[in-house]
């Protein structure tokens, strides 16, 4: 069984600079006393002990094996540290300069390539760093259908098929959007909840206030979660 205990003590070590940096606190001992940890409590106890333990025992001397750290330690101290410090969206989430957003103004045929090139579902509209539609291979299918086969040119801009690529509420959408502050836990359950639905969450865009029309800061799929 492979020791565990170099990855629990680096760990260990970040929440300790967590805890000084945001709650200046020098003693770990003392949050297990304070009421908004309660429900963690043993867990900070656990933690605490084992560190003192492994952070005193001579590992210079034989019989190394004595004191082994197993998987299940590790998910203990870093459950505490997210516990303490939960992982926010943008620590996962698409950066906004990485993404292929076009502008009303730009060529429809132009993006299509680009989203075929890259193996791209749906690309946002952006305008002013707000997301003024969403446009997707679904939207080309029933631009086409709906006007006889038109002609997909390269003159073909976004504004001009404005009504295909607009907003739709998100019961009814592919996509919704989210606060940049919300947990990769709360966003997990948010795309395992959508599965019952009868439209599928496949995206989230991230914006500044979490609404339609905020700022554009970031993107996730259910890829960056796992």
């Amino acid at each position: 069984m492979e020791n565990k205990a170099g990855q629990f003590l680096e760990r260990y070590r970040e929440i300790e600079e967590w805890v000084l940096n945001n709650l200046n606190i020098t003693e770990m001992k003392d949050l297990e006393q304070m009421p908004q940890y309660k429900n963690i409590r043993s867990n900070l106890a656990f933690c605490r002990l084992l560190r003192n333990l492994l952070s005193h025992y001579d590992w210079s001397k034989a019989g190394n094996d004595m004191i082994i750290v197993t998987d299940q330690a590790v998910r203990q101290v870093n459950n505490l540290y997210y516990s303490l410090n939960p992982m926010t969206l943008m620590r996962v989430a698409i950066r906004v300069g990485q993404i292929f957003a076009p502008s009303p103004e730009d060529s429809v045929l132009a993006a299509v390539k680009v989203m075929q090139r890259n193996d791209y579902s749906y690309t946002p509209i952006v305008e002013n760093h707000r997301i003024v539609g969403v446009f997707s291979t679904k939207t080309l299918m029933r631009l086409v259908a709906e006007n006889n086969g038109i002609n997909i040119t390269e003159s073909l801009k976004f504004r001009e098929i404005a009504e295909y690529t607009k907003l739709v509420d998100e019961p009814n959408a592919h996509y919704g959007f989210i606060n940049p502050n919300t947990t990769v836990e709360d966003v997990s359950l948010k795309f395992q909840r959508s599965k019952t639905r009868k439209v599928r969450l496949d995206m989230l865009f991230i914006t500044d206030n979490g609404r339609s029309d905020g700022t554009l800061q970031g993107m996730v799929t259910p890829v960056e979660i796992l």
